[in-house]
């Protein structure tokens, strides 16, 4: 025998949960297309870089590398042709003045040495004959025109007595003998004044002769000091209290006028020469202060040269040091500077995005509150530094900014974070 059942009704909650678990996946899948609308490219947060806004003392400053020089350097050249006879000094030994460094050799310019002091002695002995010689010719002229003094003097006399003699008309003088007397006294005047002209000349000659010879005597003399030069330059010796760099010759060798024996620096007076990218040089600026960086020590400096040329992409800045050198410091060593350029006290900035440049207006990419979306925003930027640059316009304090490379979305306006 059949018994009929009455179905039962399902519960009215039942159906109420099924129609809530479908407006749920509905909403979502809604909201998820509505999500993914926002931005028409996605990259994962661990592939890019950030940093907030931040306020405060901001100091502007450009880095460069470079090595340590000396100030003063000094090639110690070689002038005369010579060989190489012994290396007293190598490189890197300090030296005092006049210390010998490198010895040379040249057996003929000692050989002309020689020689010309031998000439030089003949010619002042020469000299000395010759000034022997005029002097007793003065002498034979002086002894000359004291004669004819003597006989005009006399001759003088005897014509005042007889023209007395005749004037008074005794006739104890006649007028011949008082002409005669006369034309005597007058030549012997004449004599007198030609013997007075020629010791004149005498002494003249003797005054050119000797001025003749004292030129030829200062003209060997000269030649002498210059073979003894030569000679002495044979001797290679430090010019200043200094390190040995480099001695580019060895025993043996033979060395040309002019060439190169050895380089001198001083130890403790360096400077750096740093290499500044251009696009960062045009705020630099003589006497600004720089930090330099050993790698074990760091010292304080300031600006003294900006190269005007611009050499591979680079400006050479010299930097004179205001501290004390460390003990690591020496001529060739690396080092990195920092050159302070401004501060300012109190500015907005950030750790510099990719590609942005100092003064300029810049599409940068601001992250939403949540970290889910990044939207370009026109930044208007300021001084820049190394690491960092100052904000002008377009953020505030706390916002976010993508500072990695943002070359694979920037056609797009907003991108979506993962």
């Amino acid at each position: 025998m059949d018994i009929s059942r009455t179905p039962q009704k399902k519960p009215k909650y039942t159906q109420f949960l099924i129609w809530a678990l479908v407006f749920i996946v509905v909403a979502s899948a809604i909201y998820y297309l509505w999500y993914l609308a926002q931005a028409s490219f996605s990259i994962d947060s661990n592939q890019i870089v950030t940093d907030s806004v931040k306020r405060g003392e901001f100091s502007v400053s450009v880095r460069g590398s470079g090595i340590l020089v000396p100030r003063d350097i000094q090639w110690l050249s070689s002038n005369v042709e010579a060989r190489v006879e012994k290396v007293i000094v190598k490189a890197g030994k300090s030296v005092k003045k006049g210390e010998l460094i490198v010895k040379l050799s040249n057996p003929q310019l000692e050989q002309l040495l020689e020689e010309t002091k031998w000439e030089l002695e003949a010619k002042i002995a020469e000299s000395e004959a010759a000034k022997v010689e005029q002097e007793a010719l003065l002498l034979d002229q002086k002894s000359l025109m004291l004669d004819a003094k003597l006989n005009y003097e006399s001759s003088k006399l005897k014509q005042d007595a007889q023209e007395q003699l005749y004037q008074s008309g005794s006739g104890v003088i006649s007028k011949i003998d008082y002409e005669k007397t006369r034309l005597e006294t007058i030549q012997l005047g004449q004599r007198l004044e030609l013997q007075s002209a020629r010791l004149e000349k005498v002494k003249q000659n003797i005054i050119v002769q000797s001025n003749a010879r004292q030129a030829r005597l200062n003209k060997m003399t000269k030649t002498l000091e210059r073979a003894q030069q030569q000679v002495d330059s044979l001797m290679v010796v430090a010019t200043l209290d200094s390190v040995v760099q480099e001695v580019p010759v060895e025993a043996g060798q033979r060395v040309n006028m002019g060439g190169n024996i050895a380089k001198l620096a001083r130890k403790n007076d360096l400077i750096a020469e740093l290499k500044i990218p251009e696009i960062q040089i045009r705020d630099v600026a003589i006497g600004q202060k720089v930090i330099i960086d050993t790698r074990n020590n760091k010292v304080f400096g300031t600006v003294s040269r900006v190269d005007p040329a611009v050499v591979n992409g680079s400006v050479q800045v010299d930097v004179s040091f205001t501290d004390n050198l460390p003990s690591d410091a020496r001529p060739d060593l690396t080092v990195d500077g920092e050159i302070k350029i401004s501060y300012i006290a109190n500015t907005l900035f950030i750790d510099r995005p990719l590609f942005a440049q100092s003064q300029s207006t810049s599409s940068l990419y601001k992250v939403s509150s949540d970290g889910r979306f990044a939207e370009q925003v026109t930044v208007m930027l300021g001084k820049g530094s190394i690491n960092q640059i100052e904000i002008l316009n377009g953020l505030d304090v706390g916002e976010t900014i993508i500072v990695s490379d943002p070359s694979i979305w920037q056609t797009h306006k907003k991108i979506r974070i993962n």
